[in-house]
């Protein structure tokens, strides 16, 4: 360092020196020491507020390249949903698609369908007219709707049978009806069995049943004893006979009406004469016994006056093979 490079102090301490001062040079070289440390302790200072910055802008860096981070990870997820919600978009424009041609296909059947009824309608004003109040069959009159002629049929019909056929039957409904005789089941199954039938072997045979077709094992036998004969080509049984029915057959004497309407339900089922149980129906008109709802409001299990004779007379000739 050359003479001119040096701080003013030192210069000024030197002169001072030369002068023979040494005092004063010792001083202004201690002032200029002192000086200096102070510069070492501001620059210190300074230093660690340059560190501590640094390690806040650190921070901060951190800080941001993980909420960078997230950022991608969100937008990552906003393109999958965005991608998942287009694609659901297509199958609902599939689907309206499809609901718009279902949509025309049913105009086009409604269509059918109002042309078929008004067809019908055509046809039924020229069916002929049916009058009957009941209950007595006798008074069925059908009027020719072109001719104007009148017949009773039933009148008729009766007129063909034989008396003692007509008789014979007459005495096994009026022996149901009275409750002298109950329906039988069958010993031997060859397969032209009724489904209640094989329930009813089961519980005498001790098999395990459900409450309600276990019921409807002891309601079946007693229809005929029980039911009411009405119009002269039915027989009705109603859910108050029903309840008077297991009330009878069990030591119980209160039955909730959910539970009569399940009972006869699964007595009509089980009077199907379909092979196929999931073709079983409580309401089906094929079966044997069939629920009806009756004018007043009333559960009824109904059947046919003759097949219900044909049945018993089938009944009656297999116990006589027994």
């Amino acid at each position: 360092m050359s003479t001119s490079d040096q701080p003013d102090a030192i210069t000024d301490a030197r002169e001072q020196f030369q002068n023979g001062n040494p005092e004063a040079a010792f001083e202004t070289l201690t002032g200029e020491v002192q000086r200096l440390q102070d510069r070492v302790h501001d620059l210190n200072r300074d230093y660690e507020h340059a560190v501590a910055k640094t390690e806040q802008l650190q921070a901060d860096v951190t800080d941001l390249e993980a909420n960078l981070e997230a950022k991608d990870e969100t937008i990552e997820a906003l393109q999958t949903e965005t991608e998942q919600r287009k694609a659901a978009n297509e199958r609902l424009q599939d689907r309206i698609a499809e609901v718009e041609a279902d949509n025309d296909a049913l105009h086009a059947e409604n269509d059918r369908l109002q042309d078929r009824v008004s067809h019908l309608e055509d046809e039924l004003d020229r069916r002929p007219h049916i009058e009957w109040a009941g209950p007595d069959p006798k008074d069925l009159a059908i009027t020719s709707t072109e001719a104007g002629n009148t017949v009773k049929p039933y009148r008729a019909i009766r007129d063909r049978i034989e008396t003692d056929t007509h008789e014979l039957l007459e005495e096994r409904v009026q022996r149901l009806e009275d409750g002298e005789a109950n329906v039988v089941v069958r010993g031997e199954f060859d397969g032209d069995e009724l489904p209640i039938e094989r329930k009813i072997a089961m519980r005498k045979a001790g098999g395990d049943l459900s409450a309600n077709k276990a019921r409807a094992t002891l309601v079946f036998p007693k229809f005929g004893g029980h039911a009411d004969t009405r119009g002269g080509s039915q027989l009705v049984l109603s859910s108050s006979d029903v309840r008077a029915i297991l009330r009878e057959t069990t030591d119980r004497s209160e039955w909730p009406n959910e539970t009569i309407k399940r009972t006869m339900q699964w007595t009509a089922k089980l009077t199907s004469h379909r092979d196929e149980k999931h073709d079983w129906g409580a309401r089906d008109d094929e079966n044997l016994l069939t629920l009806r709802r009756g004018r007043d409001g009333e559960l009824e299990l109904v059947a046919d006056i003759d097949e219900y004779r044909e049945y018993y007379a089938e009944l009656e000739e297999a116990q006589r093979h027994e």
